[in-house]
């Protein structure tokens, strides 16, 4: 049968709504192979399985249902609804009776939901802090408060969690969200102090984890271990847990590489001269060792040009070489005619770098190190943050979560709750790393095919390429002790509503192309997951 191409929109869900209960499971697997869980995607997963008989299903699938409700009311311990459904199955919930004394009016629901759906956060906190008034006791109130303050950069409870009354079961509780939203704010000394009035003895894994992240950034790295060491018995099935074990184990030191040999950095940009700048200017501050910068001007009709050549003048001389189309060829296009330049074709190393980053001083010898230490490796990437603070998760790794005949799926980039606060500062191969900061070596380019000129202007082609290259036998490797800050969204991101429906169409009619391009490899697709190493049934 061959393939034929059926667009599915809505996300996860919509995407789990499509596949049959085991490759449901398969594809929860493959996302605890790589990302540690979160209530909200818990909650896709958990509505998923739900949606069938539970007596006809299947043991593992019963199996993971169990352990996903167990994760939830640890992740969610005001949710009245996981603490239901919990106790339904079967399991002990001693705050149970407490929670469902403390729910909000049915009368103030239509208000929280309003506020809820609120685009202006500061609005939207001062009318939960209006209804925290009113309603005390109302335990729906605290997770969205604590997460728009989060991001408000508000220190998290200082203004409500006085006036909060709760009876004295879920106290304990309170004190543990408020620890955990101040770690994820980066508040060290705010989240010490919650973290003095904890009681650890009945924490699970999901609360452990960040007590281990707590440990790590104040440099206590064997209460760290131990913390992970726990958690990691209560829940052997949390894979990303083992890779942040083994980096701190090894110290959290990146490898320095040898960038003594002729090694090529490569940009391509269209009229993005302000951030162009920005980034050559971040570039100039790192070490580069003997590397040559090549900038490819992609058609530009602003400032760039002018404004390149004087920061070649000032900060690069001439180990920088300037390239200017008279058009816009297309990222793929872009990245194939710098791959052809003498220089590069050369180069023992090629990075390329996005016209909108800012890039850490150590970042090329780093991911060099990591090719060094991985021969099979063709290319390396770095955790990639979003701008602004608390630090925020933008993309990580991918792999492959669906290879059937009508639906190709590339797993999530990143966690739904995408707070970094360590977890993955880690090494770790994978099967496609983000294309705005990674290294390639070089004979693993010359192996595959070029970058996809089908992809013209921009999406999807490094995602090709990462899957051309592992198909070919070459490894991609994610090295997170680099970061790399991001400044602007690839693909349709999180502010599609902004975004020119005809941008939209390209992306979508991409992701069909990208689909077509790998209908004949399926068989091979399939094993570009994590389901070799995340157990067929949780072990606990």
């Amino acid at each position: 049968m061959g393939f034929a191409y059926r667009i599915y929109s809505g996300g996860l869900s919509a995407e789990l709504a499509v596949l049959q209960l085991s490759e449901v499971v398969d594809h929860l697997r493959n996302h605890l192979g790589n990302f540690l869980l979160d209530p909200t995607i818990c909650s896709v997963y958990l509505q998923r399985l739900l949606k069938t008989n539970q007596e006809k299903a299947t043991s593992n699938v019963r199996l993971w249902t169990l352990y996903l409700i167990r994760r939830m009311v640890e992740m969610s311990p005001f949710n009245p609804y996981a603490a239901r459904l919990a106790e339904q199955v079967g399991l002990s919930i001693p705050h149970l009776k407490d929670l469902l004394k403390c729910t909000l009016p049915p009368n103030a629901a239509p208000k929280l939901a309003s506020l809820l759906s609120t685009p202006n956060l500061n609005a939207a906190r001062s009318g939960l802090l209006d209804l925290i008034r009113r309603y005390p006791y109302a335990v729906e109130l605290i997770e969205p408060l604590l997460r728009m303050e989060v991001d408000l950069e508000v220190p998290v409870g200082s203004e409500w969690a006085e006036m909060i009354r709760l009876p004295n079961g879920l106290k304990p509780l309170l004190r543990q969200s408020l620890f955990l939203h101040a770690l994820m704010q980066r508040d060290i000394n705010r989240a010490d102090a919650f973290f003095r009035t904890l009681n650890l003895s009945q924490s699970g894994p999901y609360v452990l984890n960040h007590v281990a992240e707590f440990f790590a950034a104040q440099g206590l790295t064997q209460e760290a271990l131990r913390t992970y060491e726990r958690s990691n018995r209560l829940d052997p099935v949390q894979v990303p847990v083992t890779f942040r074990m083994e980096a701190l184990a090894n110290g959290l030191q990146s490898p320095k590489g040898d960038i003594r040999s002729p090694n090529a950095v490569c940009l391509y940009s269209y009229n993005k001269e302000d951030l162009l700048e920005r980034t050559l200017q971040s570039l100039a501050k790192s070490n580069l060792g003997n590397a040559r910068i090549l900038v490819l001007l992609n058609g530009c009709t602003d400032n760039s040009q002018r404004r390149v050549e004087a920061l070649k003048e000032r900060l690069f001389r001439s180990r920088m070489s300037v390239i200017s189309l008279p058009v816009n060829i297309g990222a793929p296009a872009a990245r194939n005619w710098l791959l052809a330049l003498p220089e590069v074709k050369n180069a023992q190393y090629v990075a390329f770098l996005d016209d909108d980053v800012e890039v850490p001083p150590n970042w090329l010898e780093s991911l060099v190190g990591v090719l060094e230490r991985h021969p099979q490796a063709g290319v390396v990437g770095v955790k990639v943050l979003t701008p602004g603070h608390p630090p925020r998760l933008q993309y990580l790794y991918r792999n492959v979560a669906v290879a059937r005949s009508d639906l190709i799926r590339i797993s999530l980039d990143v966690p739904n709750w995408n707070y970094d606060v360590g977890f993955y500062d880690v090494t770790r191969s994978t099967v496609n790393v983000m294309g705005c900061c990674h290294v390639f070596r070089r004979e693993a380019v010359d192996a595959v095919q070029q970058f996809d000129i089908r992809f013209s202007p921009s999406q999807m082609d490094d995602i090709a390429h990462d899957l051309e290259m592992t198909l070919a036998g070459y490894q991609v490797f994610y090295h997170g002790l680099v970061g790399c800050i991001h400044h602007q969204m690839s693909g349709i991101g999180k502010s599609r509503q902004q975004i020119d429906p005809k941008k939209i169409g390209n992306v979508l009619g991409n992701d069909v192309k990208f689909s077509y391009l790998f209908s004949d490899r399926l068989d091979l697709l399939k094993n570009l997951n994590n389901t070799h190493i995340v157990p067929y049934i949780p072990l606990h």
